[in-house]
């Protein structure tokens, strides 16, 4: 199994009283001596021969480093963006690789109009920036989010290669008549580019959607594509695009006989040089099953695998009037499925299994009157069932599970404008305390999120209490068996009460595994004052 793993061998109380979360007796948590608080937007952790480095981006650059087994702040450094930096510096994402840590950010040259992404290098040793060196430059913008998410970064299963993708603002605004122009750039380990190039995709924007991308170890980089019939735009097939440092690409036609994928469907590479293609295929916005395949490495489509979701499955945690009439659905061979299931991560395994983890995500929104007479739109965003099946190296299923859970996170904004029509995803997912963190071991699999305390003791055929983002909340991990897919639900902590400490700020991003018997994560503990928590097997 890959290397990010997680021993946390958990077990609910039998007896849990008045609401009360307790931590199994077989494990104990350790608290950290209480550190200065670091406000930033941006925090990442990285880990490396039993030390912790925390990257903490604001104003400043914060380097914090830790002893991953005593917990204590080894040192810490600041170093000022407008002191240290170029002017308009933006941070974008890091990328570790053994003892370093490379941190991608992007600068907007105003007056030649140009964008550039750069990157520099962060040491663990001695905790110091390298010299920026220049990835791409850009004449023109490219599609970003708040002047950031200019760059999405892929990796190759040997963590030898890296591909950059950025995205040009159209020509014109008519999808009819613009192509999409993609920016691609292929980096070493050590971030050295070793080919890069803007293409334009062979389709219209009408007609194509770019739905996956993914690097090997040879430097060749893979674009997934959903083509739509130029006649009927209800037909469509899939195209998947290879390019290298040649001048043209070599396109294959993956015919998923006929499937519509209405989440996407998506590539990673797996051992071997193995591209694996995967995604959930259905009707409207539901998933109503799994299909697989892989990619040789002669560019060759083997091994389409078509495996519906059983009813069973689809009606855990569902209302009986919502079972009957799924029931009766089925009866008269009418699409059921999971409703707005998001394929999140494929996992590949060294003996060839992989497995497909998502999570129910969708936006809602409502409109109120304002006292003056102007309106306001709050955007909901859902976080229900997580979905995990584990599919043998021949793309048989071993198992299927869904896991039952219900978050929400709103956003308000001023209305007065109207909308044709949205998708959930064109929203990022808001939130840092919701969603889920799937770590595992070399026999079990873990998702762990934050849940409301009402759903302690909750039977399998009722749906759960929802979780608020910002309201408290304990922490929970499913836990599913690798051989059998075995699933149990365990409680970690309540963040209101951690060895007598009431603790805040709590975000998925900041669970960390040092090693095989514990997991440390940090937390704000008010007075300006952070504290790093540990869970240890005894």
């Amino acid at each position: 199994m890959k290397h990010l793993s997680l021993i946390l061998l958990l077990v609910l109380p039998t007896l849990l009283i008045s609401q009360t979360v307790k931590t199994a007796k077989d494990f104990d948590l350790e608290v950290s001596k209480p550190f200065p608080v670091v406000d930033a937007k941006v925090k990442d952790y990285f880990i490396h021969d039993d030390e912790i480095l925390a990257i903490k981006v604001s104003g400043n650059i914060t380097l914090q480093k830790f002893d991953a087994n005593s917990l204590d702040q080894k040192s810490r450094k600041e170093v000022s963006i407008k002191k240290n930096m170029p002017r308009g510096f933006v941070h974008e994402a890091f990328i570790q690789n053994g003892d370093k840590v490379f941190q991608f950010f992007n600068v907007w040259d105003k007056p030649n109009k140009t964008e550039q992404i750069f990157v520099h290098e962060i040491s663990f040793g001695s905790m110091s920036i390298g010299s920026k060196k220049l990835v791409s430059k850009i004449k023109g913008k490219v599609k970003s989010a708040m002047g950031s998410n200019k760059i999405n970064l892929y990796q190759s299963f040997d963590y030898s290669k890296y591909l950059m993708v950025y995205h040009r603002h159209p020509k014109v605004k008519s999808d009819k008549v613009n192509k999409d122009r993609i920016g691609m750039t292929v980096l070493d380990e050590n971030m050295k580019v070793i080919w890069e190039k803007e293409i334009t995709m062979p389709y219209t924007e009408a007609i194509m959607d770019n739905l996956g991308y993914t690097i090997d170890s040879k430097g060749n980089a893979y674009v997934l594509a959903r083509v739509r019939s130029s006649s009927d735009k209800t037909k469509s097939h899939l195209e998947l695009l290879k390019y290298n440092d040649s001048n043209t690409p070599k396109i294959t036609e993956v015919k998923a006989n006929g499937k519509h994928f209405p989440h996407g469907i998506t590539l990673v590479e797996g051992k071997g040089g193995i591209i694996y293609c995967a995604g959930f295929y259905g009707e409207g916005r539901s998933a109503n099953g799994i299909y697989v395949s892989v990619i040789n490495k002669d560019g060759a489509i083997e091994n389409e695998q078509f495996h519906d979701i059983p009813l069973e499955i689809i009606n855990q945690n569902v209302s009986e009037r919502k079972q009957g009439k799924n029931a009766k659905k089925e009866k008269k061979g009418k699409e059921i499925g999971i409703h707005e299931l998001d394929l999140d991560h494929i996992i590949v395994n060294d003996d060839g299994s992989f497995l497909l983890v998502g999570e129910v995500y969708y936006v809602t929104r409502s409109t109120t009157r304002t006292s003056n007479g102007g309106t306001r739109t709050t955007y909901h965003h859902h976080y229900k069932e997580m979905f995990m099946s584990k599919l043998t190296a021949a793309g048989k299923v071993d198992w299927m599970k869904k896991l039952t859970k219900s978050q929400t996170y709103s956003t308000s904004g001023g209305g007065g404008f109207g909308f044709g029509g949205f998708s959930s995803a064109s929203f990022n997912r808001a939130g840092p305390d919701l969603s889920y963190k799937y770590m595992s071991t070399d026999t079990d699999h873990y998702l762990l999120y934050l849940d409301n305390i009402k759903n302690l003791n909750l039977p399998v055929n009722k749906y759960p209490a929802t979780h608020s983002s910002g309201k408290g909340g304990f922490l929970t991990a499913y836990k599913i068996g690798d051989a059998d897919g075995a699933v149990s639900k365990l409680s970690l902590f309540d963040l209101k009460d951690v060895k007598g400490i009431q603790v805040y700020q709590f975000n998925t991003g900041r669970i960390m595994q040092p090693s095989n018997d514990e997991i440390i994560l940090e937390l704000y503990k008010k007075k300006k004052q952070d504290i790093m928590i540990r869970i240890n097997i005894k």
